[in-house]
């Protein structure tokens, strides 16, 4: 019997551009004592860098998972352009004149409904991933993103348009953690975070193509433009390999050695290292289902998600994000016209403006992409939190003094920068979250939930948003973006752990011992989370 290696991941440190293939016997003869509970010997492993085998793609192997990015990324555009959607539209409904016509609150409905479908995607999206595939998933999640858009191309009335949303938030749902999963999986350590981090660059493309179509044209013609976007990702997906750690799963090794072969550059010693060891890890898993009981079996979706090395870091991705959105993220996506237009009135021209505020949040999270590869996840984190909290507090205090006359360019430069350094961390690290810390046995379950809960907080906090400007205003808005950007650093820096130039198992790991919060790990520990250096 082959011994279990606990992850693929085990072997790969950032800073190495070479294999030691003489260790993989010896890693694989200590993994025996692992499968025993010989905790000794799993020290040996993870705590002495001696014992891992180290790989790093050649430049081959980096285009082609660069190629494989750009596939992935098309569908990432597509959620992006539904999202930025309801900017654009709800201003034309507005107008008495227009072809059809919808008051504040048929506006909150038109904007929330695509979050209120989104959460079902997210649910779906899960089982998926572990039946169909990483990129069988993404496949059918293109196919709701471009009926969508045909379906409010076509629309005469309310309900079809609020059809056409919720088609487009359900295939938003369904793209959301096949796309990180998809990454996280097939990239080198040294590129998950610059790949992953993409994701939200691409989204931040999809909502700029929309804001741009809609300053120049109609609500339906912007419709049919968003056709084409994801009907090309659907045709991109099918010329890639699916991910070879699912293949190996589902005891197809020679797809999975023939999608590695191409992943890392037709480097075989490569290849058959990654492969042996990701056979061990689905022999290790299929050893601990054997053992489960017919009761646990029947409940594995909910003992699996709370299991403590999957409960942790859920909990932790959904206070984030749940802050996240307090904070404004997505409230300015959604709503960006009108905010505009209620501070700056009829000086300023609100969807140019809108479009501004699109772009600077593009240009950022493709900085933020970079910026993952240098800077760690906490620093990023801290650093967008309070910056999003002087900004927005910057914003509010400005409007308050200078309520009668407000110099639009002042208020302009405050509300960009609220947006940057919103985007560079607070906007970029939850994708990146969810590939880095969930465990590769729940990527599937674990990412889908995730997905369905931050998505009925945007469902929740769009619908309200209205009703909450109206009680407070943007003074008040404003504020309460600032506080809870606030607590959202204070959040980061008591328990987000550090990620940067880690495994996934030595993350998986943290998450098993007994911390709750990363500033009170034991000195041992803070020991070995020092990011190594290459």
């Amino acid at each position: 019997m082959t011994s279990p290696i606990p992850s693929e991941e085990c072997c790969s440190i950032l800073g190495h551009s070479t294999i030691d293939y003489t260790k993989v016997n010896e890693v694989k003869n200590v993994c025996e004592d692992i499968e025993n509970n010989n905790t000794q010997d799993k020290d040996k492993i993870f705590n002495n860098k001696d014992n891992v085998i180290y790989y790093s793609s050649n430049s081959k192997g980096i285009f082609a998972q660069c190629l494989l990015a750009g596939a992935v990324l098309l569908v990432a555009t597509s959620g992006g352009m539904p999202i930025g959607y309801s900017a654009t539209l709800l201003p034309q409904l507005a107008e008495e004149n227009g072809t059809m016509h919808a008051d504040q609150e048929l506006g909150s409905w038109i904007a929330s409904v695509h979050s209120l479908a989104t959460p079902i995607g997210s649910l779906m999206s899960g089982p998926l991933l572990d039946g169909i595939g990483r990129r069988g998933a993404l496949q059918f999640s293109a196919i709701p993103l471009s009926v969508g858009w045909f379906i409010i191309g076509f629309a005469t009335n309310i309900p079809c348009l609020l059809v056409g949303r919720v088609v487009l938030g359900f295939g938003v749902g369904l793209m959301a953690a096949p796309a990180q999963v998809f990454l996280g999986e097939m990239a080198d350590p040294k590129l998950r975070g610059l790949l992953t981090g993409c994701t939200l660059t691409f989204y931040c493309l999809g909502i700029v193509i929309i804001y741009a179509l809609g300053a120049s044209f109609t609500w339906d013609i912007v419709a049919f433009c968003g056709i084409i976007i994801p009907t090309t990702a659907l045709i991109a997906l099918l010329l890639i390999p699916e991910s070879p750690a699912w293949l190996v799963r589902r005891k197809k090794p020679d797809k999975a050695r023939k999608a590695l072969l191409w992943l890392r550059g037709n480097n075989e010693k490569q290849v058959e290292a990654e492969l042996e060891i990701l056979e061990s890890r689905a022999k290790l898993d299929a050893t601990r289902m054997a053992n489960t009981s017919l009761f646990e079996k029947k409940s594995s979706v909910i003992s699996t998600l709370l299991d403590p090395s999957v409960f942790k870091p859920l909990t932790i991705i959904n206070i984030f994000n749940f802050l996240q959105l307090l904070s404004g993220t997505f409230i300015m996506v959604f709503y960006a016209v009108n905010l505009v237009t209620n501070i700056g009135g009829d000086n300023i021209n609100s969807y140019l403006a809108a479009v501004i505020t699109a772009i600077i949040r593009l240009v950022f999270s493709i900085l933020a992409s970079f910026l993952l590869l240098r800077i760690s996840r906490r620093y990023l984190g801290i650093f967008s939190a309070v910056g999003s909290a002087l900004a927005s507090f910057a914003v509010a205090i400005y409007i308050s003094i200078k309520e009668d006359f407000i110099d639009i360019y002042i208020v302009g430069i405050l509300l960009l920068l609220y947006v940057a350094t919103n985007t560079v961390g607070l906007m970029a690290l939850p994708g990146l979250m969810v590939a880095e810390l969930l465990p590769q046995r729940a990527r599937g379950i674990g990412g889908g939930f995730n997905y369905f809960v931050v998505n009925s907080f945007i469902f929740i906090v769009t619908k309200i948003f209205p009703m909450v400007n109206d009680a407070v205003g943007v003074i008040g808005v404003f504020i309460i973006f600032g506080i809870s950007s606030l607590v959202e650093g204070l959040f980061i820096y008591i328990v987000l752990p550090e990620t940067k130039n880690r495994t996934l198992q030595e993350i998986e790991d943290y998450f098993q011992q007994d911390n709750l919060f990363w500033i009170t790990r034991s000195r041992k520990n803070r020991k070995y989370d020092i990011v190594n250096k290459a």
